[in-house]
């Protein structure tokens, strides 16, 4: 019997809280990572099941209001229904930097011995992010859309972490990432991206054909390997639903 094949995997996108079943029902079998930028948005999803979107509690550092509700002991009290932290990190352009360090920091520092996967925005401030992770301690962190250069790539392999990437990622940035650490990724609405919705990662998957010089239905199974071995390193299978883990030990 030929196997099943796999579905897509996109470890970072943005999904409205008020997402209908028809809007969920057309990703098809695909899993999808689905990003919140507040606590606020949290809150409205932590109830939410699905066996298609894996949601996350972010605090995302770009977004003014997000900052603006940052509440520590919400965002312990809303942990414990996710297996998924994110979006989280640093923006150069994100306003208020000390603001954002200090989220940033108290986050790391709240999920470091959690059993939870940890999407990690870095832009413009690639090298500064990296440390924190490495001075936090907190393993297995998803580096998003992650630019910096191979000194930067190797201090966040020494920390453990792993890659999202999307088709707006240059042939060179996703050479720089070792095959065993790299997931697949639209960041969905991202303009560059230009993924026309959730999981249409066709456009990556072929970048990173290129890159390892494989077939592209190999570096499906590469990523979803990848996301079970992290899956299972840091706990968070454990606390996802039981659908989505099922998918990743039975693969």
């Amino acid at each position: 019997m030929t196997p099943k094949p796999l579905p897509a995997l996109d470890a970072h996108a943005h999904i409205a809280p008020d997402v209908t079943r028809p809007q969920v029902a057309a990703l098809g079998d695909a899993l999808v990572f689905a990003m919140t930028r507040s606590l606020a948005e949290a809150a409205r999803v932590k109830n939410l099941t699905s066996n298609t979107l894996l949601w996350g509690i972010g605090i995302h550092p770009g977004v003014a209001t997000a900052r603006d509700g940052w509440n520590p002991q919400q965002f312990r009290d809303l942990l414990s229904s996710f297996a998924l932290v994110g979006e989280i990190g640093l923006d150069r352009r994100g306003g208020d930097w000390k603001r954002q360090r200090t989220i940033f920091d108290e986050i790391l520092n709240i999920i470091r011995d959690e059993p939870v996967l940890v999407s990690v925005h870095s832009s413009g401030a690639a090298s500064e992010v990296v440390s924190h992770l490495r001075d936090s301690d907190v393993r297995g962190a998803i580096l998003h859309w992650f630019t910096g250069d191979e000194a930067d790539v190797e201090r966040a392999l020494d920390a453990g972490s792993y890659f999202s990437v999307n088709a707006a990622m240059t042939l060179e940035q996703v050479g720089r990432l070792p095959q065993d650490r790299v997931l697949s990724e639209t960041d969905f609405p991202a303009r560059k991206v230009r993924a026309r919705k959730p999981a249409d990662i066709a456009p990556v998957e072929r970048l990173l054909s290129q890159a390892w010089r494989v077939p592209p239905q190999e570096v499906r199974a590469k990523t979803w390997w990848n996301l079970r071995t992290l899956s299972e390193q840091t706990g968070a299978i454990e606390r996802m639903p039981e659908a989505i883990a099922d998918r990743l030990l039975y693969l």
